[in-house]
């Protein structure tokens, strides 16, 4: 709870100190590092107690409680989870939506990871931001052609209240024990990368960038939406853990959590003959659709795409580079992109095969697309964000094979080499003047060699590369990237051996494998391989101050030595204990559209020598090529380039995606928007016009009508009102006798008109 809130709490007093300091004070920084660090160093404490409190070799426990029975009989084991309630949002009758925690082995792991990461961040930006601490600061990458300005004050405090901010909305997402609490903090990590991504709001690009990633997450949060809906609706509920303390005792008054609520809903649906009739799309007698089902799977995993970058919803990672730096390195590493393949691989129990199948097929695209185009892209930060992209890709088919637990490894090492490579990029971008361009750079291994060591490290870790037949805890001799992409690997051809129909995921993953290789060197060869550097000025270069190498060093070591020991070591046997495994049904069914026979860990151990191998050819093959086109330039890069000029074109443009989604939908709305405002310019806006003018003419008339008709009526009738009152005034005077006098008259006056008018026969008066 600490550890979480931390960064909240340094978000809120820097808002409020920032009021107060000036702009050339860096305490809002070190604000921000101290929340980190503490809530790094509580992050340890809480994994250190968890591991002693049960132990990490353990999967699951047993437990003599009647919710453990259940879970045998469902085919899943009570995992070591502590999952409890703070207090409950709204209530509608059986449906509950509370807010509260579920903690386990990844949990813990993922809060240490996370901090770490955000206090490396933290630390580095101390010195990358610090020309920020101004009262007037110089924005050199501004198109002053287009009006902007260059001067404005510096936004040091802004930075670092924003980055706590996403810090502690992406720990909110892994703490969460529900969909509804996870939706929470996933819309304020998307609002947090809106802020930092549009930093520099001066520039057009800057933008447009926080934008389109703001407008590209909403997409594939409607879909969130929706499959939220369909669960509740068909569920009951959006929880995703029972509640229980660790002696495994569920409480009683809690209702049943989502997985078996789900699994119990696809035991009960409708036969696939009936998926297309569309009385059968809402809960009937019977049982629940299936397709309703599968759409509801399709709903989360569309949030999970957008915010992941994954094919379609992808464009928007690599414009998210006009950021600083160190928040390419949050986003793309620990936070965000982190979040859709977290949640993908928490929620992978409630897939059905057929939003299995299609994540495998998308996240194999998005691969191979991401690749295509870190290798030729020129900017130094758009190599490693469209690298993230094909990473993120691997990640989620390895969920759609239905090893998910080795997708979330990859994640975990993932998260160090590339927070890794992108500290080193922004190293090298601060200690260069803010060259980004791969051409113009080169030859920095001398002058830049601590960081030239580390993202070595990072590129091999990154490629996969390990050295083949030598083992260490009987794994192969690499860093953390071979082995978690090796369990991919594994996985992917397991599911290709019992399903031969779906080879094209097995030859994609490898042919991602080699790419990746190639585009990794070419990156640090570039960057570090020449003798001198290409551009005289960059001679004078050096390191930076210790805050921006020594989270490079840390990173360094965690992106080699993280995963030693592979599927077997520390952190994959967190991984195994924590992720729900697949339920009893999920590896006989053939789901109710395709046919597929779905893999185990044993499947996948059995097959683990083979793919690892395939891997590491791949790997080194890729790393061949590079060493050749960019390190001995025994091939000519440009002829090559040259050669395949029509791939190139199409991958130095992104595929055209860009300009696809503006012709298929942005020109489209922005004509719609010009005619509706031509018609509101020609027509509406006349006829609106001419009736004020109308109304005018007649309040004008009104007024006319008013003052000289009714006032004048209204004013002689009050005139005559009270010259009547004037002259009966004159009767009242006062003598007794008078009205003594008057009063018999009248009486007189009433006698003879009753009389003169009184019924009777006149004859007999």
């Amino acid at each position: 709870m600490l550890a979480w809130l931390l960064p909240l709490a340094g978000c809120v007093v820097i808002s409020v100190l920032r009021l107060k300091l000036s702009r050339l004070s860096a305490v809002p920084g070190w604000i921000g590092t101290g929340s980190l660090l503490v809530a790094f160093c509580l992050s340890l404490i809480s994994a250190g107690v968890w591991l002693m409190t049960s132990p990490a070799e353990t999967a699951a426990f047993q437990a003599s409680s009647v919710s453990d029975v259940a879970a045998h009989e469902t085919g899943n084991l009570l995992q070591r989870r502590l999952v409890g309630h703070w207090y409950s949002l709204a209530k509608f009758g059986e449906i509950d939506f509370p807010l509260g925690y579920a903690i386990d082995a990844l949990t813990v792991l993922m809060f240490v990871l996370v901090t770490m990461i955000s206090l490396a961040v933290h630390a580095y930006s101390l010195v990358y931001m610090a020309d920020e601490q101004t009262e007037s600061y110089q924005d050199h990458h501004l198109d002053h052609s287009a009006g902007e300005t260059s001067e404005r004050p510096g936004r040091f405090a802004h930075f670092y209240a924003a980055l706590g901010l996403f810090t502690f909305a992406m720990l909110g997402i892994v703490l969460a024990h529900g969909l509804l609490q996870i939706f929470i903090f996933w819309e304020l990590v998307g609002f947090s990368s809106y802020l930092l991504i549009g930093f520099y709001h001066e520039r057009r690009t800057a933008r447009l960038a926080s934008m389109k990633a703001f407008l590209m997450n909403r997409v594939g949060d409607v879909g969130f939406v929706l499959g939220m809906t369909i669960l509740l609706a068909t569920c009951g509920t959006l929880l995703l853990y029972p509640v229980h303390d660790l002696n495994g005792t569920s409480a009683s008054s809690v209702p049943m959590a989502l997985p078996e609520a789900f699994q119990a809903a696809v035991e009960k649906a409708v036969p696939s003959q009936a998926i297309h009739d569309q009385a059968n799309l809402i809960p009937t007698e019977q049982g629940i659709s299936y397709a309703l089902l599968v759409a509801a799977g399709l709903g989360l995993l569309a949030g999970c795409v957008g915010k992941s970058a994954q094919f379609p919803l992808h464009p928007w990672l690599a414009d998210a580079m006009e950021g600083p730096t160190p928040v390419s390195a949050l986003v793309h590493s620990a936070t965000m992109v982190a979040a859709g393949v977290y949640l993908a691989a928490r929620i992978a129990p409630l897939l059905l095969p057929e939003a299995l199948l299609l994540l495998a097929y998308m996240g194999v695209v998005t691969l191979l697309l991401g690749a295509s185009m870190a290798i030729v892209a020129r900017d130094l930060k758009l190599v490693l964000a469209h690298s993230t992209i094909s990473q993120l890709g691997l990640m989620l088919l390895g969920i759609g094979v239905g090893a998910w637990e080795a997708a979330i490894f990859h994640l975990i090492t993932h998260a160090f080499f590339k927070s890794l490579l992108f500290l080193g990029a922004g190293s090298v971008i601060h200690t260069t003047h803010h060259e980004q361009d791969l051409e113009k750079l080169g030859g920095l291994r001398a002058h830049l060699p601590l960081t030239s060591l580390t993202m070595l490290i990072g590129v091999i870790a990154l490629s996969g590369l390990a050295v083949p037949y030598v083992t260490i805890f009987g794994e192969s001799l690499g860093f953390s990237g071979f082995h978690s992409k090796d369990a991919i690997v594994s996985g992917t051809m397991a599911f290709v051996l019992k399903n031969p129909h779906h080879i094209l995921l097995l030859i994609s993953v490898l042919l991602g494998a080699c790419l990746t290789a190639a585009y990794s060197l070419r990156l640090w060869f570039k960057l570090f391989a020449r003798d001198t550097p290409v551009d005289p000025a960059l001679q004078q270069v050096h390191e930076g101050p210790w805050l921006m190498t020594w989270p490079l060093v840390v990173l360094a070591f965690f992106a080699a030595f993280c995963a030693l020991g592979g599927e077997e070591g520390f952190v994959s046997t967190l991984v195994e204990e924590s992720l729900s495994p697949a339920p009893a049904w999920f590896s006989d069914s053939t789901g109710e559209v395709v046919s597929i026979q779905w893999t185990n860990a044993s499947d996948r151990h059995a097959v683990h020598g083979t793919a690892g191998a395939m891997a590491l050819a791949a790997a080194w093959l890729g790393a061949l090529i590079a060493w050749a086109l960019y390190g001995l330039q025994a091939i000519s890069s440009k002829d090559l380039s040259h050669q395949l000029t029509p791939l190139v074109r199409l991958a130095s443009h992104r595929w055209y995606f860009d300009t696809l989604y503006r012709g298929l939908l942005v020109l489209p709305i922005l004509n719609l928007a010009r005619h509706t405002a031509w018609i509101d310019r020609i027509l509406i806006d006349p006829f609106i016009d001419g009736c004020a003018r109308l109304s005018e003419r007649v309040s004008h008339a009104s007024q006319w009508f008013d003052e000289a008709m009714i006032n004048r009526f209204f004013d002689n009738m009050a005139s005559s009102v009270w010259a009547s009152g004037l002259s009966l005034r004159k009767a009242q005077t006062g003598h007794i006798r008078q009205y003594v006098l008057l009063a018999t008259m009248a009486v007189i006056v009433l006698f003879l008109i009753l009389f003169a008018w009184m019924p009777g026969d006149r004859a007999g008066r």
